[in-house]
This record gives structure tokens, C-alpha cells and sequence, in this order.
């Protein structure tokens, strides 16, 4: 994937902006921060403007020569020939260059150069009439400060309405409103660090009608980052209160905000805090994990998958509706995986012959075990899991919730957390707290399906940054550390002998 250099300098100054700096230092020129903040401006101008803003400085540089000429007539012949020989070798030297950036930059360095020495002989020769040394000392003075500090000028490239800030008076005057409550206080103000799909932002509230602990989950800008699954917080605040109502340990979810006129942006739910902390992360644990935590993971996910269909939810998403839960689990599959791969096609994205490659082997060989679907978190492992006294307090981040095979789930488990786990001990706690046992072909193809859904959220992440439509620098991060990670895991799997 070629990220363009634009974006990754774009997103790079806006996150050196948000750095801290000492007392004056944002308006000194010779700090850091001011000193490296201009390097990027000239490198994005750089970038920007290409070749094609070198051809326009020469195109000027020739307007400015043949105005020139006859004001400075009286400068000797010497002068008018210099300043004719230099007319001639600018079309020659843009035409050698061949529109490489780096020729071109030369070049222009070199008419620059001649235009100096034009000047140097004007200044030797006697008997030149000072009205028109003093007409070109002002043109040049003008032309030249006028294309050095178009070279330092970033436009704009947004055609997007951006979202506001929210930050910690932002959310106290739209809670006052919300509340009818002018004394409220929001006292504590945390954003999260992390994650490439929402904004999270941890606060605390002293009032009368809200009090306590809270957690906003808010849709990044104004489109969903994929759009599927419960992508949008509007379908995942749906899933959190259907299965919390069930006895299943999702967060208090209090309510949804699609309107947020004095917080302009994405959607966002807002949620209890639940008590505890993580204790783990995506890749889960680099060593083995506790058999408490081991036996936590195996007995929520049988809880999850042996809820009765959430009926209540509708024809909520496309996977989570009346025709999905009547499905059998192949059919399931096959449907879930498609749209995928259908999403994909039609998503602006960066084209992956390998990930296209993939995911016809997935259809070419879904497995369909007998039984009915099962309601499934999608993501669900110990970076989602909060543990309060060593006991599980929370299951958060809803956005893959969708209906299918829970031999799925425990795919994805088996690849985010790896070899960290006891597989046996796992799946034993598993199945006696009301899961199923699956076969080792199972398993297989629903651990490349997890690399081939990472691969794919990857790319199209990283692909709206590519495109300036989220400008998150560590989605550039995405192509060149994970995603030659999904697509070589998922075709050795492909590959792999089984007994």
C-alpha cells in the first residue's frame, strides 16, 4: 500500500500540535516544536505541489523575465544578453528534467543562480539609469518573497465538515443542557489513547440528576470507519442493552446521542463505568495466562453463545435480523463472510490480490455444522474484558456483534491470544459451562477468516487515511506492521496439513 506522504506530514503536524510546550515557547520560532512544525508545512507543500509547482514557479519566472526586459533596457548590452540567454535556458532546462521532482528542484536552483549573475552584471555596469534599477529591485524583491512564501502555504484538502473537539467545558455546557442543570461539574476528563474505530473518553460528573462515573464511546468524524456489523454506536447501544437485559455482563448503557448539535461530530453513547481494569490487550498476554482468567474467557463466551436469539433487536443490522437467526450456521457464514468480501469490493480500498485470493477460499469452503446461530461479540478476548477482584465485571466494545457459528468466535480467540492460553483447559471450561466442541477443520478455517477480517478492516482503515478521510496517524501504521502479518498468517493456515 503507497500511503501518500501528504497524509502521514497532514496528521503529523496536527499530532505535534497537540504536544505540550513550555511557557512562550508556541510563539517562539527557535523551539522545537515551532522549528519542526515548519519543516512539515514545507515538506507538505513539497508533496502537494509536485512537480507541477515547480513548472508554475518557471512559467512565473518567464512572466517576470519578459516584463523585465523592457524595463531594463538601459542596463548594456551585457545585461540584455545574460537575461536573453537565461530566457532561453529555461524551457530547455524544464524539458530535460522530465518532470522528476529532484531534476526540476535543480534546475530551478540554476536559473535562480543565473538570474543572480543578471543581476551582479546590472550592478557593474556604469551608465545604467537608476529609475530602472530601482523598478527592477522592486520587481524582484516582490516576486521572489511571494513564491517563497507560497512554498511554505498548506491548503486545506478537507471537504468534510470536522467534529468538534469535545473537551472537558465542551461536555460540561452539553451536560448542563442535556440535564437542565447549570451547577453540574464534569471533574474528571480522560480520552483513551488507542483504537482505530471510536473515540473513548473516560469522565466523571457531580449533579443531581447525573452523578458517577462515565464512559462515552463516539463514532470517529461523521462516517462509521466500516460500515457493517455495529460499526455505528446507534446499533451497538442496541446490542449492549438486548444482551445486558438477558443477565449477560455488558455495561450500562444510558443513552444515545444521534443530534449533539453542541458536540458536532459523530454519534455517541454514553455508559456507566463499569467497575475494574483490563488485563490484557489485543494480542493478549506474551506469557501464559492464569487458569482464573483462562476459565473466565471459556465461561463467557459458552454464556454468550447459549443466549436465546435477541429477537427484540429486529432487522437491526444486515447479520443481526429475523432472517439471520433462522439461517443455519453454514448459511450464516457464508452470508456474513460474503458481505464482507461484497463491503470490500465496494468500500473504497486499496486492491489486495492476496486478500481477494483469501477470502475465495473461505467461500469455497464454509463449514456448516448442525445447529442454530448464536449471537457473537466479534471481538472478544481480554483487551474487551474488565476484571473487578479477579472477578468479571464488563464485557465492552460491541461493533463486531453479529449473528453466526460460535466456532467463529473461538477462531478468533485462538489467533488474537495465540499460544498463551491453555487450548485444552480452555475448551474443556467451555463446553461444560454449555458450549459446544468444535473439530480441528472447523477451527482452522474460522482462524483464517479472523486474519482475513483483520486484513480487511486494516485495509480499508488505512485506506481512509490514504484517501484524507481519517487523519489518525497510527492508521498509517496499519499496512507495513499488521496487515503482512494477517495475510501471511492466514494462508499458512491455509497451507497447514491437518491430522
Amino acid at each position: 500500500m503507497l500511503i501518500p506522504a501528504q497524509r502521514i506530514l497532514a496528521s503529523l503536524n496536527t499530532e505535534i500540535a497537540r504536544l505540550p510546550v513550555g511557557q512562550g515557547d508556541a510563539e517562539t520560532d527557535g523551539s522545537a516544536t515551532m522549528s519542526i512544525t515548519n519543516a512539515l508545512r514545507l515538506l507538505s507543500r513539497r508533496e502537494a505541489g509536485g512537480s507541477g509547482a515547480i513548472h508554475r514557479r518557471f512559467e512565473a519566472l518567464e512572466a517576470l523575465l519578459e516584463d523585465l526586459s523592457p524595463a531594463t533596457a538601459g542596463g548594456g548590452c551585457e545585461f540584455g544578453t545574460h537575461l536573453a540567454g537565461l530566457r532561453d535556458k529555461l524551457g530547455s532546462a524544464r524539458r530535460d528534467a522530465q518532470d522528476s521532482l529532484a531534476r526540476l528542484e535543480q534546475a530551478w536552483r540554476a536559473a535562480m543562480a543565473e538570474l543572480q549573475a543578471c543581476v551582479t552584471v546590472l550592478n557593474r555596469a556604469s551608465g545604467v539609469d537608476e529609475l530602472a534599477k530601482a523598478g527592477l529591485r522592486s520587481a524582484l524583491a516582490a516576486w521572489e518573497s511571494d513564491y517563497l512564501i507560497s512554498a511554505a502555504a498548506v491548503e486545506d484538502e478537507s471537504a468534510e465538515e470536522e467534529a468538534v473537539e469535545i473537551t472537558r467545558e465542551r461536555l460540561a455546557d452539553y451536560l448542563r443542557q442535556r440535564f437542565d442543570e447549570p451547577d453540574l461539574q464534569v471533574e474528571k476528563f480522560q480520552p483513551l489513547a488507542g483504537g482505530f474505530g471510536k473515540q473513548t473518553i473516560l469522565f466523571d460528573v457531580a449533579g443531581k440528576a447525573l452523578a458517577g462515573s462515565f464512559v462515552m464511546r463516539r463514532d470517529m468524524g461523521l462516517r462509521p470507519s466500516v460500515a457493517n456489523d455495529c460499526h455505528r454506536v446507534r446499533d451497538e447501544f442496541a446490542v449492549i442493552r438486548a444482551a445486558r437485559d438477558r443477565g449477560f455482563p455488558a455495561p450500562e448503557a444510558l443513552w444515545l446521542d444521534t443530534e449533539h448539535c453542541l458536540l458536532r461530530g459523530g454519534d455517541f453513547i454514553v455508559m456507566r463505568r463499569s467497575p475494574g481494569k483490563l488485563p490484557g490487550n489485543f494480542f493478549g498476554s506474551r506469557v501464559a495466562i492464569p487458569a482464573g482468567l483462562n476459565d473466565a474467557l471459556a465461561t463467557i463466551m459458552a454464556q454468550l453463545h447459549t443466549l436465546e436469539p435477541l429477537s427484540e433487536l429486529g432487522e437491526l443490522t444486515e447479520s443481526i435480523c429475523a432472517a439471520r437467526w433462522r439461517m443455519s450456521r453454514g448459511e450464516a457464514t457464508a452470508s456474513y463472510i460474503r458481505a464482507w468480501y461484497e463491503l470490500f469490493l465496494a468500500s473504497d480500498h486499496t486492491p489486495s490480490p492476496a486478500l481477494a485470493a483469501i477470502y475465495g477460499w473461505l467461500l469455497d469452503n464454509v463449514p456448516d455444522r448442525p445447529g442454530k446461530p448464536s449471537l457473537l461479540h466479534g471481538d472478544i478476548g481480554f483487551h474487551n474484558f474488565l476484571f473487578d477482584d479477579d472477578k468479571l465485571s464488563a464485557v465492552l466494545d460491541w461493533e463486531f456483534a453479529h449473528v453466526g457459528d460460535p466456532a467463529e468466535e473461538l477462531g478468533y480467540v485462538a489467533v488474537t491470544l495465540g499460544g498463551s492460553v491453555d487450548w485444552a483447559r480452555l475448551m474443556a471450561r467451555y463446553i461444560e459451562a454449555g458450549g459446544e466442541a468444535v473439530d480441528a477443520q472447523t477451527l482452522r478455517y474460522f482462524k483464517v477468516w479472523a486474519f482475513a477480517r483483520n486484513a480487511t478492516g486494516a485495509n480499508l482503515l488505512s485506506t481512509l487515511f490514504c484517501n484524507g478521510h481519517a487523519p489518525d496517524l497510527k492508521l498509517a501504521i496499519l499496512p507495513v506492521a499488521h496487515i503482512p502479518q494477517f495475510l501471511r498468517g492466514a494462508q499458512a493456515l491455509i497451507e497447514e496439513k491437518l491430522p
